[in-house]
């Protein structure tokens, strides 16, 4: 019996058949069964704790706000007499912010449509897309106000509830490094989520430290993100196998 449905092994027959080959079957399952209950519980896992503070802050109650006051005045007053360190927070807050993870996470999206990883391209400029929406209509429909001092540190702009900084840290650092998990191995997978957990805890934190956020605010921008990056991961692994059809190659991530 020959192991080949052609004539020719796979690495000589011509380019155009093997091409008609990949056209006319299915793209691997990749993570798609396996990981749905993993990523659908860290969708309602995320949204529990964002749900609840935005009824806790829309409906202004009391035990938050004071935790929150007093967390901000504790920060203040740890962060404004040393100068040189809050310049390194807005340096640090800057980097990894609101814009900065948009732009990191388009690139991100347009390297891996480069790369043929089409269906993840856009399951990466969807991420993002709906992130930012996600925020923009809760902060204008909480519509809550920043945190405010005699001397500020810096000045935010906008509604404070969720945080932008920390909401984008997380979604970039998600798409990041799920676009990567690919191509590292052994320790290096664990080095990477640690980068990216630990930039986008850090840029959340940093919104506090410099008195232009609620502690809540960021904790909900992080859960938001998480949120999304899950939600649209669940949907992306529901794609019918043609959608796949143009992808150069199944993905695995763990």
């Amino acid at each position: 019996m020959t192991a080949y449905a052609s004539p020719h092994p796979p690495e000589t027959r011509p380019r155009s058949a093997r091409r008609a080959q990949r056209r006319s079957e299915p793209a691997p399952a990749g993570i798609l069964p396996s990981r749905r209950p993993m990523l659908a519980a860290v969708a309602a896992a995320a949204l529990a704790p964002f749900l609840t503070l935005l009824v806790l802050v829309s409906t202004q109650w009391e035990p938050l706000l004071s935790l929150d006051r007093s967390l901000a005045t504790a920060l203040y007053e740890r962060v404004h007499p040393d100068p040189q360190f809050a310049h390194a927070l807005e340096i640090w807050t800057e980097m990894f912010g609101t814009w900065a993870m948009r732009i990191v996470s388009l690139l991100t999206a347009l390297w891996l449509f480069v790369r043929r990883e089409f269906s993840t391209a856009v399951w990466a400029g969807t991420a993002v897309f709906l992130a930012n929406l996600f925020g923009l209509i809760t902060k204008l429909g909480v519509d809550r106000a920043r945190p405010e001092f005699a001397d500020p540190i810096t000045v935010g702009v906008g509604p404070s509830f969720p945080s932008g900084h920390s909401l984008m840290a997380a979604t970039g650092m998600g798409i990041l490094l799920f676009a990567a998990l690919p191509l590292l191995r052994g320790v290096w997978r664990h080095v990477a989520w640690t980068i990216a957990i630990g930039i986008a805890l850090s840029t959340a934190l940093s919104r506090p430290m410099l008195g232009v956020h609620w502690f809540s605010d960021i904790f909900a921008g992080v859960s938001l993100g998480v949120f999304t990056l899950a939600a649209t991961m669940l949907l992306w692994t529901f794609l019918p196998p043609v959608a796949r059809r143009w992808d150069r190659s199944s993905r695995s991530p763990r």
